[in-house]
């Protein structure tokens, strides 16, 4: 029988073929590589955050601070990319005649230029090259095997602090620190959820039930951080015309909605049946 945590190390390997992967088609400019290749990132950063007192931090915590790197570069692309997608949907339904929506546009298109001018010379360098031989050699384990009261305790902490955001979002009245404690949960929905996705082999359906309620939540709240970068961008816009107050409306009622629908979505993601099993260190997948 294998020991717990040794489904973990192979979703490790997986994840990181995938990166190399995604890597080669990033250079070769295909079509959501960056986006995939972010996501990857960020699973493969989840888990050792996770499980961070549990792995032998010698190899672990210069992982960390390298994927942060490298998770910086991509989402200097990758946020120019969907902020430009959000203005072609709006230039959609508006026409494409000339307006102070063309500044903006224009200034997206050079931050992506830019971000892909920075992120391609490190895809084909030393340091990402030493990066994916660190990550192929696996994850090393403090402990010879921690099992699995170690990996629930860690994926309950987890939850916890994500429910702790959410809840001080729904009970605050400032719109300003109720949008910071959004961000805060979107955080860390999205490290429980790529964290639960790791031990699915280990937990079986709780764990499949759990990343999936975390992934709803990571997904509602991306909603309303997409909508909330575009409204900042576009506060950057000198001389607002028409067009720029249409989009600023436009987006402002997409992160209202946004907000509005997480309390039906934190409901039923924030059940027993979701989460209980976290608490019940004898607790079978059923």
């Amino acid at each position: 029988m294998s020991h717990p945590h040794e489904p973990v190390g192979e979703w490790w390997r997986g994840q990181v073929a995938a990166l190399h992967r995604w890597g080669r088609l990033v250079l070769r400019d295909e079509d959501d590589a960056v986006h995939q290749m972010r996501v990857t990132v960020r699973r493969l950063r989840s888990v050792l955050s996770t499980y961070r007192p549990l792995l032998d931090a010698e190899q672990t915590e210069p992982l960390r601070a390298e994927l942060k790197w490298l998770g910086a570069l991509l989402g200097d692309v990758r946020d120019a990319e969907v902020l430009r997608r959000r203005l072609r949907r709006w230039a959609a339904e508006h026409g494409p005649g000339p307006t102070g929506v063309d500044a903006l546009r224009a200034a997206l298109a050079e931050r992506q230029i830019q971000g892909r001018a920075r992120l391609l010379p490190e895809l084909d360098g030393d340091r990402y090259r030493a990066l994916i031989a660190a990550l192929a050699s696996g994850l090393r384990w403090s402990e010879a095997d921690p099992g699995k009261k170690a990996l629930r305790k860690r994926l309950r902490r987890d939850w916890r602090r994500m429910a702790a955001a959410a809840d001080a979002a729904a009970n605050t009245d400032d719109a300003e620190e109720r949008r910071r404690q959004f961000h805060e949960a979107r955080k860390k929905a999205k490290r429980i959820h790529y964290a639960a996705e790791s031990s699915r082999e280990v937990f079986g359906k709780d764990a499949e039930r759990l990343a999936k309620a975390a992934k709803s939540i990571q997904s509602t709240l991306g909603d309303l951080n997409d909508a909330a970068v575009m409204i900042q961008t576009i506060g950057q816009v000198p001389g607002p015309d028409d067009a720029v107050r249409d989009l600023l409306e436009v987006e402002q009622t997409a992160a209202d909605t946004a907000e509005a629908r997480f309390a039906s979505v934190w409901k039923k993601a924030n059940r027993p049946k979701v989460h209980g099993w976290l608490s019940q260190p004898t607790a079978k997948s059923k």
